[in-house]
Formats: structure tokens, C-alpha cells, sequence
């Protein structure tokens, strides 16, 4: 998971634009940030690659130049920490082709294979540059001049990387002096959206980084070609939408519509399974003294529980607002520094019976330091609810959950797991009731990538 985007203006200077654009989407990526943009007048080409946070990039941003440009903030995966895998990745070939990608291609060796076969090197780890040469090389085979790109050939060039490429993707490519590419694989897993008028064109992973309300879907398998400030769409395939539950969940801000899903109003919505899961238990509702959320992604649901059940809300779990996110960092060393900067509010919870709120319980990190210092504060009793079902099997596209063992909840009984957080109750949401709120908010949508749930994952009999 990270942020991608990309803008087109017919007047303007884009810096400050794009800078704006990766600034909205850094919730989606703390390790990296670059941009590139490019002068038509001029014909240059400029670049700002920078680890940490799209801030770094401001003192230089004057030096960013250009009427079109391409950005990107990343989350890693997998591969190595270095300037080479820091995106947006550009080559010289057709006037300049530079390519973020959000997502994780899952059959990298078999590309890196073809691409060593046809000596074709890269300078990276990342499964990102591996498409953008992948892209280049096909569009070589073209046998055409750079005059000669077309539309038509952009189509093509896409449907052959939906043949070739397994696993998640969302891409912008930019051409210099031709336009922008997007696309996203055919199960439309990962976000990517786009605005329109007169003067630029902006694609961006979510609505929020659009400098207008209205905004238009880019679908799974459909390409579309910004070319002099117009757009041109090819559907390709016309598979049903598989989107990932987590960009719902976790990922996405809630100003941000996500399949036409306003994120804030499904988050709102869960808290009224999540209320028929606790009145179907045995739990005494009158034992709840108050309604804890934990932030930032907890807080929608958290106060929608706490209407209903007619509790007081504490926001008695507060977090350095300056810090990471936690569930997005690989490395654990990060995840534990950042939990440290968690504080309680001791007066709200002493003596308490709470209801915990949490969107999700991954690897249980931050849950059980959050329930050790609720228990150090002095609660009386801990009522935790995740807003997601069982975390049980590892993430093939592009969340960083590799392996079984890191996982609190693999090969474990809720139970097992409730004593594992030293909780006195654990609830979870199931996953149906997961899925049905999402299609009740837009029936369009009726196919989840569930994996980290279910174990069962897009299957290559569904690839064209």
C-alpha cells in the first residue's frame, strides 16, 4: 500500500499542486516521498527523492518545474531500503517514461526471468520498476517512433501487461511530451481515482488528494489516457471489483470515497453489527462504564457504539500525532518506538469497566501495550472489540503481513487470543457482516479480497 499520483495542467506551474496532492495521501506512506515533473517548454526534466515524509521535499520544491509530474509516498513491502527504490522510477527511453505503482506484483521472478532473458536490466528490488520495463519493452516491440504513439497502442501495451503481471496493481505512467497512463489490475484491488476540468487533469489513490469534490472511478481492468488535457477510457476486462476490505478499515482517511464507499460512513455503519454482535453475547450491557477508542482509525466506529449503547465516549488512549502509524511500519523496532509515544489518561479508566474500540488486531503489539497500560492506569475490566475479523494468513498484495508467525491470531482460538491481550472479553466483527456492510452502501460492490482471513486468494484461473 502506498500513495500515487499524478497531474496534467494547461497553464500552470504543478509543483505546489503536486506537492499537495502527495501531502493529502501520506497516510498511505511514511518511509519515502518523490516526485518528477517535467517542463515541456523547456524540455527538462526535474526530480526530488527524499526518505521520510513529503515535507522533506519543500525546501526544494521551487526547483520542480513543469506543466506535468508524477509523485509518490511509499510503504515498503519487501526489498531493501536505498535511493534506488525510491519512486516515482524514470527512464530515458521515448522522450522519458517515469511509473509509480501502488499494490505488490506476486509473480516478480517469472518477470525478472523474461526481463534477463531479453537483457534487460534493472537497478532496483522494487516489483515496481519491473513494470515500468516491462511496459518499455513491449512498447519497443511496437516498432514505432515516438510521433507514432497513440492511444491505441497505450490499450494494447496494458492489456499485454494484464496478461503477463499477477497481483495488485494501481500505475500512472508519464510520457513527457505525450501525457499520462493509468490503470489498475483487473480485480481492482487497490484504489485509483481522477478529476476533471478545463485546465488539469489530477489522478490520485484516493478522493481526498483531489483539489475538487468530483471525481471519477478509474475501474479494475480499464485503462485511461490523458493526452492534451483530454481523457480517453478503454475498458479491457469487466470483472466484478475485488477490493481490499483494509483500505475500508485501516488505510484510507475517512474523507475519502473508495468505490464510491465514503470511508467515514462505513466505519459509522460497522457499529451497528458490531451492536448486535454484543447483545447476541452475554455480556452485560449495563457493565460498560464508557466507550474507549483507540486512534485514529477506531474513533468513527468507537463513537457510533457509544450512541448506541448510550455510553459516555473517553478518548482516554491518546497517541503523539506526530508519529507514524504503527500497523504500516514492517520493521518491529519502528512499531515498538511508536507504540511507546501511546499515553492513557489515567482518570478516565480507574476503576472502569471499558469497551475497547480498535479497527483491527494484527500482529497484537499495540493492543496488548495498550491493555498493559490500561491495566497499570488500574481499569477494572477490559471489553475489546476489533472492527475486522481474525488477521490468520500473510498479504500477497501490498500490506506488509509476510509470514504465519507474526500473526496474533494464527493457528489460535478467540479465546486463546483474548488470554494472549489479557482482555476479560474479546469481540470480534465476522466477516459476513463485514462484507454486507460495504454492499449495502454500494451494491455495485459484491466480491472482497478477504485472503488475510480466509487463506483463499485470487486464483490464477481467473486471470485472462
Amino acid at each position: 500500500m502506498c500513495g500515487i499520483g499524478a497531474i496534467v495542467h494547461s497553464n500552470n506551474n504543478i509543483n505546489a499542486m503536486l506537492y499537495e496532492i502527495l501531502l493529502n495521501l501520506q497516510h498511505r506512506g511514511q518511509d519515502s516521498c518523490g516526485i518528477i515533473t517535467y517542463d515541456k517548454i523547456y524540455e527538462q526534466i526535474y526530480e526530488q527523492k527524499e526518505f521520510g515524509l513529503v515535507e522533506n521535499t519543500l525546501l526544494k520544491l521551487k526547483e520542480l518545474d513543469g506543466q506535468i509530474g508524477i509523485g509518490h509516498v511509499r510503504y515498503p513491502t519487501h526489498g531493501i531500503v536505498s535511493k534506488n527504490e525510491i519512486q516515482p522510477f524514470y527512464d530515458k527511453a521515448f522522450s522519458g517514461i517515469s511509473l509509480v505503482h501502488n499494490g505488490n506484483i506476486v509473480n516478480v521472478e517469472y518477470i525478472r526471468n523474461f526481463l534477463n532473458v531479453h537483457n534487460i536490466q534493472t537497478n532496483s528490488t522494487s516489483d515496481s520498476e519491473l513494470i515500468l520495463k516491462l511496459f518499455i519493452y513491449i512498447l519497443k516491440q511496437k516498432n514505432i517512433i515516438f510521433s507514432e504513439l497513440s492511444i491505441g497502442i497505450m490499450g494494447e501495451i496494458v492489456k499485454q501487461i494484464y496478461k503477463i503481471c499477477r497481483g495488485s496493481y494501481s500505475i500512472i505512467i508519464m510520457i513527457n511530451n505525450f501525457g499520462l497512463i493509468a490503470f489498475r489490475d483487473i480485480y481492482g484491488i487497490r484504489p485509483l481515482v481522477y478529476c476533471h476540468d478545463s485546465e488539469y487533469v489530477v489522478i490520485a489513490s484516493e478522493t481526498i488528494a483531489l483539489p475538487m469534490n468530483s471525481y471519477s472511478n478509474i475501474d479494475n481492468g480499464e485503462v485511461i489516457v490523458v493526452k492534451n488535457n483530454e481523457i480517453f477510457k478503454h475498458k479491457i476486462y469487466n470483472y466484478s471489483p475485488c477490493p481490499c476490505l483494509f483500505e475500508y478499515i485501516y488505510f484510507a482517511r475517512p474523507e475519502s470515497y473508495i468505490n464510491d464507499v465514503l470511508v467515514y460512513e462505513f466505519r459509522e455503519k460497522l457499529a451497528e453489527k458490531l451492536l448486535t454482535i454484543l447483545e447476541r453475547s452475554d455480556l452485560d450491557l449495563n457493565d460498560i462504564d464508557c466507550v474507549i477508542p483507540i486512534p485514529q482509525t477506531g474513533l468513527i466506529t468507537a463513537v457510533a457504539i457509544g450512541q448506541l449503547l448510550k455510553k459516555p465516549i473517553k478518548q482516554a488512549v491518546v497517541k503523539n500525532r506526530y508519529t507514524h502509524r504503527t500497523f504500516i511500519n514492517a520493521d518491529r523496532e519502528k512499531i515498538i518506538n511508536n507504540i511507546k509515544k501511546i499515553r492513557i489518561i489515567q482518570k478516565l479508566v480507574f476503576n472502569k469497566n471499558v469497551l475497547v474500540v480498535d479497527d483491527s488486531i494484527v500482529r497484537g503489539n499495540t493492543s496488548k501495550y495498550i491493555i498493559s497500560e490500561l491495566r497499570r492506569c488500574g481499569v477494572n475490566k477490559i471489553f475489546f472489540v476489533s472492527c475486522c475479523p481474525p488477521i490468520q494468513n500473510p498479504n500477497m498484495y501490498g500490506i506488509a503481513i509476510p509470514s504465519y508467525n507474526e500473526l496474533i491470531a494464527h493457528n489460535k482460538t478467540e479465546e486463546e487470543v483474548r488470554k494472549a491481550l489479557n482482555v476479560d472479553r474479546l469481540f470480534y466483527i465476522d466477516l459476513n457482516a463485514l462484507c454486507t456492510t460495504l454492499t449495502e452502501l454500494n451494491p455495485n460492490l459484491k466480491h472482497f479480497e478477504t485472503s488475510v482471513f480466509t487463506g483463499i486468494y485470487i486464483t490464477e484461473s481467473h486471470i485472462p
